[in-house]
C-alpha cells in the first residue's frame, strides 16, 4: 500500500493569531504523522517552514527547489519516507515558454509558477515510481492551460514501466479545460486519472479560507491506471485546535496492480 497525500500549506505571510506558521506548524506535523503518507507533496512552503516540518518530521526527506531560483520564495517540496523509497533523480522546471529558466514569466502571470518531479524505486518491490508537483496560476486561465499541457508533455517523457503520480493546487476546478488536459493521453502510452472526481463535486472541495467550510474543488492527486485506488481522503478537521491551513488536505491509498497499460 502506497499513501499520498498533497497540501498547501499556506505560505507564511504573516498571519495573525491561530493563523500564523508557528501556530499550524505542530498541528500540520501531527497530521502528516496521522496519515503517515510515503509521498507528500507541498504547495506554497517557503524554505524556514520547510526546514520547521523536517524538524518535527525527521523520517522525510524533502526535496525541490523555489520558484524563483533564489531560494526565498515559495516551493512544490515533495516530502518522501527514505525507509521505503530510493530517490533516483529529480528536477525543477518553471511553467512558461523558458522552462529550463528559475523565475521566468511568459504567460502573462505576475508571479513565477514551477513543478518538482522525482523520480524514486520502491525499496521494496523494486519498482520505479515518478511524482511530479505543481502549483497553477491563480488569476490567469491561459496560464492554467499552457502549465497543463508542459506538465502533461513532461510526464509523457518518462519510461512506460514509470508508476506516474501528479499532485497539486491547481486552482482550477474539475470540469475546467485546463484541468481536462491532465486526463488526455499521454505520448508514452500513459493516461492519468483522478479517483476524487469519482466523489460528488460537493465532496471534492478544499479550499476554506480557514473556515472551515470548502468552495473551491482545486486540490487533487492523479495517478495513472496502474494504481488500484484504496481509499480517498479530504481531511476537514482542526488538528489541536486549529485549522492547519487554508486547504483541506487530500490523502489517497494506492496499490500498483502489475500489469501494464493497455
Amino acid at each position: 500500500m502506497l499513501t499520498v497525500m498533497t497540501f498547501n500549506l499556506r505560505y507564511d505571510k504573516p498571519d495573525l493569531g491561530v493563523y500564523q506558521w508557528k501556530k499550524r506548524l505542530g498541528p500540520i506535523a501531527s497530521l502528516v504523522q496521522h496519515y503517515k503518507p510515503d509521498l507528500l507533496g507541498t504547495q506554497e512552503g517557503k524554505s524556514h517552514q520547510l526546514a520547521d516540518l523536517q524538524a518535527l518530521l525527521p523520517e522525510y526527506n524533502i526535496i525541490g527547489g523555489d520558484r524563483t531560483g533564489t531560494g526565498i520564495s515559495e516551493h512544490c517540496a515533495i516530502f518522501y519516507n527514505f525507509q521505503y523509497l530510493k530517490l533516483q533523480q529529480t528536477q525543477d522546471f518553471y511553467l512558461s515558454d523558458t522552462p529550463e529558466i528559475p523565475g521566468s514569466i511568459t504567460w502573462g502571470t505576475r508571479l513565477p509558477r514551477m513543478a518538482t518531479w522525482a523520480n524514486f524505486e520502491l525499496i521494496n518491490p523494486g519498482l520505479s515510481l515518478t511524482i511530479l508537483n505543481t502549483h497553477l496560476d491563480h488569476e490567469n486561465v491561459q496560464s492554467r492551460e499552457l502549465s497543463a499541457a508542459l506538465i502533461s508533455q513532461r510526464l509523457g517523457q518518462f519510461p512506460l514501466e514509470d508508476h506516474l503520480l501528479l499532485t497539486g493546487d491547481f486552482n482550477a476546478n474539475p470540469d475546467t479545460p485546463e484541468r481536462q488536459i491532465f486526463l488526455s493521453p499521454l505520448t508514452n502510452g500513459k493516461q492519468l486519472e483522478d479517483p476524487l472526481a469519482t466523489l460528488p463535486l460537493e465532496q471534492q472541495k478544499t479550499f476554506h479560507n480557514f473556515t472551515g467550510q470548502a468552495w473551491d474543488a482545486i486540490d487533487t492527486i492523479y495517478c495513472d491506471r496502474s494504481f488500484r485506488v484504496e481509499q480517498v481522503i479530504i481531511n476537514r478537521q482542526q488538528w489541536e485546535g486549529v485549522w492547519p491551513s487554508d486547504h483541506f488536505p487530500v490523502i489517497m491509498k494506492l496499490t500498483i496492480q502489475h500489469f501494464p497499460e493497455s
